[in-house]
């Protein structure tokens, strides 16, 4: 149904087309565009990523007739190998993807592979309060609310609170079924 995998130069140009919609980028960083680099430098941060980085980018595909389409992205980055910890963010950016269960498909993949192949302790995600669809995506793959920073991130739309949420290695090991 979906999967992730390593980004590529190919892919540059759809996943800067998903930032630069004004609804997707509102969704994925609060509208902020000031914050996005220009294609040229999206292109040099995908060229220049390395396995051993502490941040990385992946690119997110759903199956569709005769392969698989490229429909957003997730990351990881701050990357602590001493408290085993980072905080990942994802975007379904194909709207035609949204509200189909793809995004918490994905973050599930995703966390399994950093509890297993980077043997984290912690995984971080936050959010802002009114992104409701992402904050019941977060839950349903074990995330917990640990916190809200209040008014601390700027949207289109004002000030929101920050949602904070983590999850475990040890709760995502009971949560599994073998």
């Amino acid at each position: 149904m979906v999967r992730f995998r390593p980004v590529t130069l190919q892919d540059v140009p759809a996943l800067y087309g998903f930032r630069t919609d004004e609804e997707v980028l509102y969704w994925g960083a609060g509208g902020y565009g000031d914050a996005l680099p220009t294609m040229s430098e999206f292109e040099e941060q995908v060229r220049s990523q390395r396995a051993t980085d502490g941040r990385r980018l992946f690119a997110i595909e759903a199956e569709a007739e005769g392969g698989h389409t490229l429909i957003g992205s997730i990351t990881f980055r701050g990357l602590d190998r001493i408290s085993r910890r980072a905080t990942i963010g994802m975007m379904i950016g194909d709207k035609r993807y949204w509200g189909r269960g793809y995004g918490t498909a994905v973050v599930r993949q995703f966390v399994r592979f950093l509890f297993t192949s980077y043997n984290l302790h912690r995984i971080d995600i936050d959010t802002f309060s009114d992104n409701e669809r992402a904050i019941r995506c977060y839950k349903k793959c074990g995330f917990v609310e640990e916190g809200r920073l209040r008014k601390a991130m700027w949207t289109t739309k004002g000030y929101r609170d920050q949602v904070m949420m983590g999850l475990l290695r040890e709760d995502w090991e009971a949560a599994q079924v073998d």
